[in-house]
């Protein structure tokens, strides 16, 4: 498709680029990776803290389970409005991977037909045109794992396949777990999506380049890495919140207001 020529172009000059300083295309595609997660990182950062709100909302959320119970249409507008107060997007989480679909079928194009995106003058264009295939862990990049004719051939294919879905299976509970037994329709939607998508990753990525798989496999491990860092900073922050709401509790309580001496006064010579 036209429309992804430049998306192409842009990948393949960034993957040329940084080929000439670390001459493998597997650890070249990795870290193309992070530097595409790096700018999408606002986006991450958003639907991160959304599936987290979502979780910490749970209790609220059943409270107005409870009161609307007979009433489904006062319902949705109850929790339209709470979701809308504390900035959850329940579909926050496919965002990410709606902004990244350009970029998946603009590598998919770069790396089938690497020599027609690739600069000519790159390295790495010279060594895909010395060569049929550059490997990564005697894996063939540029073909899906489905085309490897022989099974003990396709072993490490299947064992990086097996770490997509692992690392999507883990991605996905580390930020859910906390809502597993919510009977909350949108959280039960997140859930099921959360299941659904590693099991299509792994589908998919049979019949897709293996570098496309190399792109999802480091993705998922660097969002793991993200997601746990800003949980523990969010974490860190509300306790520090809590602590001095509870600090100036105490000085409160510890200096009680003092009533206005007119109306001790007033009060003595009634009795």
């Amino acid at each position: 498709m036209a429309i992804l020529e430049p998306f192409a172009l842009a990948i393949a000059f960034l993957l040329s680029y940084i080929y000439d300083f670390i001459a493998s295309y597997g650890f070249s595609i990795a870290l193309l990776t992070v530097v595409i997660n790096v700018i999408i990182f606002p986006l991450t950062l958003r639907q991160t803290r959304s599936t987290k709100r979502m979780q910490d909302a749970q209790s609220d959320i059943k409270a107005l389970q409870k009161k609307h119970k007979d009433n489904k249409e006062e319902l949705n507008k109850a929790m339209a409005a709470m979701y809308k107060e504390k900035g959850i997007n329940p579909l926050g989480c496919i965002l990410p991977l709606i902004v990244q679909m350009p970029i998946w079928f603009a590598l998919f194009r770069v790396l089938r037909e690497p020599l027609n995106f690739i600069p000519g003058t790159s390295l790495l264009f010279k060594d895909l045109e010395n060569s049929s295939s550059l490997t990564f862990f005697n894996m063939d990049l540029q073909i899906p794992p489905s085309e490897v004719s022989e099974w003990i051939e396709r072993v490490p294919y299947l064992v990086l396949i097996l770490f997509v879905i692992l690392t999507a299976l883990y991605q996905q509970q580390q930020i859910t777990k906390k809502s597993n037994n919510s009977n909350n329709p949108q959280a039960q939607q997140m859930q099921m999506i959360g299941k659904v998508m590693p099991i299509f990753f792994g589908f998919i990525s049979w019949t897709l380049p293996t570098g496309l798989v190399v792109y999802f496999l480091t993705g998922n491990i660097f969002r793991i890495g993200q997601q746990a860092l800003i949980v523990k900073l969010d974490d860190r922050e509300e306790t520090k919140k809590e602590n001095t709401k509870n600090e100036e509790n105490e000085q409160q309580n510890d200096n009680p207001v003092q009533e206005n001496p007119r109306k001790n006064r007033k009060k003595r010579r009634r009795k």
